[in-house]
């Protein structure tokens, strides 16, 4: 599995960020309720695939060839994405939106379908670097360094879990 995300990143740059979640209208209102467990960065013609899991306490990392809802909602309720890139990236039509190393923080699986961790973090070849955090409340948060300084002064007993840096 990290041989492939590496391959990926090797290959391609980010090409969109997704956030997925349902629709709920009400009083001819929509209201977008975002699920924030799972992000999915497009990256050539594979998406990468994150998910808070373990009440939150874990990041799951799958390689996978399309999205998947995978959430149940009311019959009324339509399911939906939405593009976060412009949010997210600091510059979207950057064509050095690509990933010059990332670095895993707590490592506890590398099974051939996912890499379960702490947190992740990926470091662009524009600057930018992308803290993924499971984390948060509600999911996953990204941010920057702001995120793994916050990610890392909220750790039990002040215990720093073993990091792996990866160059692309």
């Amino acid at each position: 599995m990290l041989e492939e995300l590496v391959d990926i990143f090797k290959r391609g740059s980010i090409q969109d960020i997704y956030l997925f979640g349902f629709v709920d209208i009400e009083d001819g209102v929509a209201d977008f309720c975002p699920d924030m467990r799972y992000y999915y960065f497009e990256v050539g013609e594979k998406y990468i695939e994150l998910e808070s899991i373990n009440q939150y306490s874990k990041l799951s990392v799958r390689i996978v060839g399309s999205i998947r809802y995978q959430f149940e909602i009311d019959e009324d309720m339509l399911p939906c994405k939405t593009s976060v890139s412009q949010i997210i990236l600091t510059d979207l039509m950057s064509a050095k939106n690509t990933v010059k190393s990332f670095v895993i923080n707590g490592k506890e699986s590398n099974d051939k379908n996912q890499i379960v961790c702490n947190s992740l973090q990926l470091n662009m070849d524009n600057g930018q670097e992308l803290f993924i955090d499971p984390s948060f409340y509600y999911g996953i948060n990204i941010g920057g360094a702001e995120q793994r300084k916050f990610w890392n002064e909220n750790l039990a007993d002040g215990t720093r879990p073993d990091e792996i840096v990866i160059e692309v």
